[in-house]
């Protein structure tokens, strides 16, 4: 059962002051130094260009990861096993995080039989409270979680929006975007004192782009996409950060032949070792974003600069969506 709390805080809905009666440039403050500075910044895009380009032919050396602590949650099955087995054979060790214990436990249980450390950990990411207990347990049995990767996600589509069952909905939201701000808020506040760690969050092609009849899970990872943003601006607020963060925006995954019935796609899925390859590149080497394939990043960023109905006539015949309820796709909330 996912637990949500629908009883507003008195002091964001109480008496708001009226608005200002300033004229609208009285509220830019230091005019004179404004335009100095946006050219500043102006001509350090350049700068960011040319590193970035220098990186990508000339990549710095990858960094080791063994004997990390790597928290993956939803690690049961599909990506989020795969993500743990992977971060083993790096020489981390991992724990193996689902609301499914037994299936949290077999993926531990390959770990240790391969060589690996592991330990299986039952949660429910969505409950604050769960959460909470889980960053004790996992810190008391393996030490300071070093990679915090929030993979844990329900799929639920196949209704329009209106027809969308509130339940089914608020399961998506809470497991998919607010659980990311519950692991945020038990594990960030350690990397930060250590001023050493790494957030992964598993997002989705779909935080740059909607899909018919998915509302709820398109609407949760354009959230994530915009949450990790937020985590990434607030932690180089200090100027000697060195708290890494990872948003993983993969294409369609082929999880399981069930899932993948679910959809309508004329464009062929991507492999779960392909995303698992990505992520831990992109974790060795810093990366701020990892698109999966690779191109998806051209292609997403590209929506920004054709019009809207340009871009939804090619998602209309290049991209998918899901199959309508009477496919039965509809029927049951998937957890990935």
């Amino acid at each position: 059962m996912i637990r949500t709390t629908t009883a507003l805080p008195e002091d964001l809905v109480g008496d708001v002051a009226p608005p200002s009666e300033d004229r609208p440039w009285s509220l830019v403050r230091d005019v004179l130094t404004l335009v100095p500075q946006l050219v500043w910044h102006s001509l350090l895009v350049v700068v960011d260009v040319a590193v970035a380009v220098y990186t990508l032919v000339f990549p710095p050396p990858a960094k080791n990861l063994a004997g990390n602590v790597v928290l993956v949650t939803g690690a049961g099955r599909g990506l989020g096993r795969g993500l743990a087995l992977g971060f083993a054979r790096e020489g981390c060790k991992v724990a193996v995080v689902d609301i499914n214990m037994t299936t949290a436990s077999s993926t531990a249980a390959d770990i240790v039989a391969a060589g690996g450390v592991a330990k299986a950990y039952s949660c429910n990411v969505a409950d604050p409270d769960d959460v909470t207990a889980l960053r004790r347990s996992v810190t008391s049995d393996l030490g300071d979680v070093d990679v915090l990767v929030n993979n844990a996600g329900l799929v639920y589509g196949g209704d329009k929006l209106e027809d969308c069952p509130v339940d089914n909905a608020r399961a998506v939201i809470d497991v998919n975007l607010s659980s990311h701000f519950w692991m945020l808020k038990e594990f960030l506040p350690g990397m930060k004192s250590r001023n050493s760690g790494h957030v992964v969050a598993i997002a989705s092609a779909t935080s740059f782009g909607g899909i018919e009849k998915a509302a709820a899970y398109v609407a949760s990872k354009f959230g994530l996409r915009g949450l990790m943003e937020v985590v990434r601006l607030e932690l180089n607020l200090n100027p000697n950060n060195k708290v890494q963060t990872t948003t993983v925006y993969p294409y369609f995954i082929n999880t399981s032949a069930d899932y993948v019935s679910q959809w309508k796609i004329r464009l062929p899925p991507i492999s779960i070792e392909d995303v698992v390859e990505a992520t831990i590149s992109g974790v060795k080497a810093n990366s701020i974003s990892v698109f999966a394939p690779r191109c998806l990043h051209l292609a997403l960023y590209l929506k920004q600069l054709i019009p809207p109905k340009s871009f939804e006539r090619f998602m209309s015949i290049l991209i998918f969506g899901m199959l309508p309820k009477n496919n039965g796709c509809s029927e049951k909330t998937r957890q990935l």
